[in-house]
């Protein structure tokens, strides 16, 4: 799943491979995907919906890109000065195609672009293909305005510590739950805290008002080193990138070393779930 880390190092390869490149003609939709495009059938209908397969197209062609960039987990391609194209948001494949033969055979989007070369999204699970307006962007539902980007330089220790003090003293906050959802960290998901709590030895259970201020220090100091170690390894190696390789960040904590000796203390890896998805930690060096 595209989190932070793989939404900047998409927007990064798109900027040094695709801006300049003018599309000749695209199709939509190609392989149909309930979850792919919004819906203009939805209860509550979201920008971008109002377009239909041949709007789409039409639009697109003869449009440049002309650059991108991320927020949170959403991939932005500026096309022109009116529209935007997002991308991301979850299970997808971006790739970029210098030949028709790398093409796979099923497609959500494919862009044809007039020197020749492609660009496709593949869409597995749940994901987007939005296109909308360039002064729609603040109508996005998917970017998470009322979240702080934690790269950015707003995302100070005083900062956090204030997030965690602002807890209601009636409600429980774990910490998984506090990272993604409540109150929850621009792009960050539920494949990129498992190292980070690991490394910081946070159980992701555990409650984050219990926590120590040593240990804040260390949970919030290894999310932003990690987080940018993942960025600039061009996102972690179980994704791939716009040229179909794996990123070069090394997890510790996911499906394949359940049961796996823990790299610090030796104890088996356990993996539970919890919070609408799985968790992976080492009983011994991350304790409740």
């Amino acid at each position: 799943m595209i989190e932070l880390p793989e939404a900047r190092a998409f927007s990064k390869q798109i900027n040094e491979t695709l801006v300049g490149k003018k599309i000749k003609n695209a199709l939509k939709g190609q392989n149909p995907h309930k979850f792919a495009f919004p819906s203009k059938d939805a209860k509550k209908p979201t920008v971008g919906s109002e377009y239909s397969d041949t709007d789409f197209e039409r639009i697109l062609k003869g449009k440049t890109i002309t650059k991108s960039w991320s927020n949170g987990n959403c991939i932005l391609v500026q096309m022109d000065d009116d529209y935007l194209l997002s991308l991301g948001c979850g299970g997808e494949k971006l790739l970029y195609h210098q030949t028709e033969k790398t093409i796979p055979k099923k497609h959500q989007l494919l862009l044809a672009f007039e020197d020749k070369t492609f660009f496709s999204v593949t869409i597995s699970g749940w994901g987007e293909v939005r296109l909308l307006k360039t002064e729609q962007l603040d109508k996005h539902p998917h970017i998470g305005y009322d979240k702080i980007d934690p790269l950015s330089d707003e995302f100070t220790f005083e900062v956090f510590e204030k997030m965690i003090e602002e807890i209601p003293q009636d409600r429980k906050r774990n910490a998984k739950r506090f990272f993604i959802s409540e109150p929850g960290l621009r792009g960050i998901g539920n494949g990129v805290i498992q190292d980070i709590f690991f490394l910081a030895k946070i159980h992701p259970k555990r409650e984050m008002a219990s926590l120590t201020k040593e240990e804040r220090k260390l949970l919030y100091k290894t999310t932003r080193v990690e987080l940018q170690k993942m960025t600039d390894l061009g996102g972690r190696d179980g994704e791939k990138d716009l040229f179909d390789n794996w990123g070069e960040y090394k997890r510790r904590m996911h499906s394949k070393t359940k049961g796996e000796p823990c790299p610090v203390c030796g104890e088996k890896i356990v993996k539970q779930q919890f919070g609408g998805g799985s968790i992976y930690f080492c009983p011994s060096c991350q304790k409740m």
